[in-house]
């Protein structure tokens, strides 16, 4: 294993093939024998990269178990040590270590005995597929264990990572594969995150970050009763309120706190309650509804006994408020200003579009025309005589190393 490029930690699972049913029992060990003696011939460079081949795999799998298969020649590989560009489709927060936005690493194993034995009988082609449970089944390989739910999770691709160590994918952050601007700055950059709008607007990270610095500064973001406090497409679109409230994790562990703490202020606002003025205190109180005067408790080291009027929010008075009738011309809310032609320009799918005449790619063993008509970038030659397994992304055999980092896109 010494020259395999397998990371830190790595486990690898060998998943012996069926033997075909014999009647010499000496044959069977002769020509096993002979297998093995073949693979260590061949040495392979990777066993990421060791063959996932139809004539194992049932014709409709994506199997992530190593399984060698000694009878049948593969096309070689390009080493990782050459130079070759990664692809990156997947993105991760890694809470514990990095402390940053990083490529991740797509896994699966099995939903029963937690590990990584587990045929496919398909693999995923969105989203959906890896972050809405029990979509993709599959066969366990493991003894004594009937698994056949496939269970996804992400891992960080920065650094080694123990089995226990997870990170939650940050879905709306890939790379810029189709070089489109940024909605804000227009430049082109790498990664982005992608609006969940109709016209997928794309943004850079470093934007992103000011726009949700912006956005919080004026207390702009929206509280969702289902999604919580969130933010929509900078250009104000529609129905693109952000699901995954882990992608404000770029705004930084300060921001993110402060974040976390507005967030919940409006939830307290949201139901009828009032915050304390005193700066430094901000307490959250629930008072009975139509009640003027109101009393910051001390207690638990939370209040600070300020007495407050509910209505303009300084020191208890009688009377009408006299501050109200001066500050109502001032509370004009402040926007995100984002230029017209920036937002055309900036449309995730129009890219996709453009690429709908490309959608054709010859098969690299034996050239044949092959189209692609769904998310998934494991492609199968549809010559019988080929029927060659390779990546639509980056042309290679398909093996390991694209299933971990653009499965699908």
């Amino acid at each position: 294993l010494q020259n395999c490029d397998l990371a830190q930690q790595s486990i690898v699972h060998i998943v012996q093939s069926p033997q075909k049913n014999s009647q010499n029992k000496d044959e069977r060990e002769d020509n096993c024998a002979e297998g093995i003696l073949k693979a260590l011939e061949r040495e392979p460079e990777s066993l990421t990269r060791v063959d996932l081949s139809s004539s194992i795999l049932p014709s409709l799998s994506a199997g992530l178990a190593v399984i060698l298969d000694t009878t049948k020649t593969s096309i070689s590989l390009p080493s990782e040590k050459s130079g070759a560009a990664s692809y990156n489709s997947f993105y991760v927060f890694c809470k514990n270590f990095c402390q940053a936005v990083k490529p991740g690493k797509l896994r699966v194993r099995c939903s029963v005995c937690k590990q990584g034995t587990l045929t496919l009988a398909r693999g995923p082609s969105c989203w959906d597929d890896v972050l809405i449970p029990n979509r993709i089944r599959g066969v366990c390989q493991s003894q004594r264990c009937n698994g056949n739910i496939a269970e996804f999770y992400f891992k960080c691709g920065a650094h080694p990572t123990t089995d226990s160590e997870t990170s939650v994918a940050l879905n709306l952050v890939t790379t810029n594969s189709r070089c489109i601007t940024c909605i804000t700055c227009t430049d082109i950059r790498s990664p982005v995150l992608v609006f969940q709008c109709v016209h997928r607007h794309v943004i850079c990270l470093d934007c992103f970050h000011l726009y949700c610095v912006t956005m919080l500064n004026d207390r702009q973001f929206i509280h969702d009763p289902e999604l919580g406090y969130s933010l929509p497409c900078v250009a104000g679109c529609p129905d693109s309120l952000i699901k995954e409230l882990h992608h404000f994790r770029i705004l930084g562990e300060e921001q993110y706190n402060r974040y976390q703490r507005y967030g919940a202020e409006e939830c307290v606002l949201q139901m009828g309650g009032v915050l304390c003025p005193t700066p430094g205190c901000g307490a959250g109180l629930l008072p009975e509804p139509g009640v003027r005067k109101i009393v910051c408790e001390p207690g638990n080291g939370i209040g600070c006994g300020f007495v407050f009027c509910r209505e303009c929010k300084e020191e208890y008075h009688e009377g009408e408020c006299s501050s109200l009738l001066s500050t109502q011309g001032a509370m004009a809310q402040k926007g995100y200003v984002v230029d017209e032609h920036a937002a055309m320009q900036a449309r995730w799918e129009e890219a996709s579009r453009e690429t709908i005449k490309k959608t054709t790619k010859p098969c690299p063993s034996c050239n044949i025309p092959v189209e692609k008509n769904g998310g998934c970038m494991h492609m199968k030659c549809p010559r019988p005589q080929c029927r060659f397994e390779w990546c639509w992304n980056c042309g290679l055999e398909w093996n390991r190393t694209c299933m971990g980092d653009h499965w699908f896109d």
